[in-house]
């Protein structure tokens, strides 16, 4: 199992999708730890969508999203957080499309971290099924270091074959399976998963063009 990536600085990103709000205000989960950290993204904001990560603390919790609204409906989006947990002073980074932008502390921790090691990895939802993304995920990406931001935009848009730096990587899900109820952690970590809410969202053939799915964030 991964468990607390965070400890002395780790990376989560994703691509995302999105198509429409969530099933509640509270937002929804590409990437989920429940209560050790979360990844979501809050309703809209007009059409544009806030990144938050909330992280679990022994005394208050933390929370950090953009500043600025950074998602647009209905595009692809690639998304990357950097964080260290071992002060309650530090903060995360957040890359949106490659590009470092600034973010709101919204809830700031104390204490020590509490460790996410009880808690399974759950990708587009958490554990009860209340905070399902509103959308396709792609090339899930966890590491154990923090990521520079040029080796955010240099693996960015590279399936596992292709990476330039594989440093570090804990677990990497594609989902380009296109069939049956398995997700496979594609590097060596072996962390595969299971679907539990059907296969209708699967990946089917033909070429991504990097230019065509990509667009600049809101306010750029």
């Amino acid at each position: 199992s991964i468990t607390n990536i965070f400890d002395g600085g780790g990376t989560a990103e994703a691509w995302i999708k999105i198509d429409g709000d969530a099933e509640t205000a509270s937002g929804m989960r590409p990437i989920n730890k429940d209560a050790g950290w979360f990844i979501s993204v809050d309703n809209a904001t007009g059409d544009f969508y806030k990144l938050r990560l909330y992280y679990f603390w022994s005394g208050d919790n933390g929370s950090w999203t953009t500043t600025d609204a950074v998602f647009s409906k209905d595009k692809w989006h690639h998304f990357a957080i950097t964080y260290n947990n071992s002060s309650y002073t530090n903060d995360p980074s957040m890359y949106i499309d490659g590009k470092l932008v600034p973010i709101t502390e919204t809830a700031t921790p104390q204490t020590a971290r509490e460790s996410d090691a009880a808690y399974k990895l759950y990708l587009g939802d958490r554990s009860d099924h209340l905070r399902t993304f509103n959308g396709p995920i792609a090339m899930v990406r966890l590491f154990d270091d923090i990521r520079t931001g040029a080796e955010i935009r240099t693996d960015m848009f590279n399936q596992y074959s292709d990476m330039d730096d594989k440093t570090g990587l804990m677990g990497m899900w594609q989902f380009d399976e296109g069939q049956g109820t398995t997700v496979t952690d594609v590097s060596t970590s072996g962390n595969t998963g299971t679907i539990t809410m059907g296969t209708s969202g699967w990946a089917t053939g033909g070429t991504w063009t990097a230019g065509s799915t990509i667009s600049s964030s809101a306010g750029n």
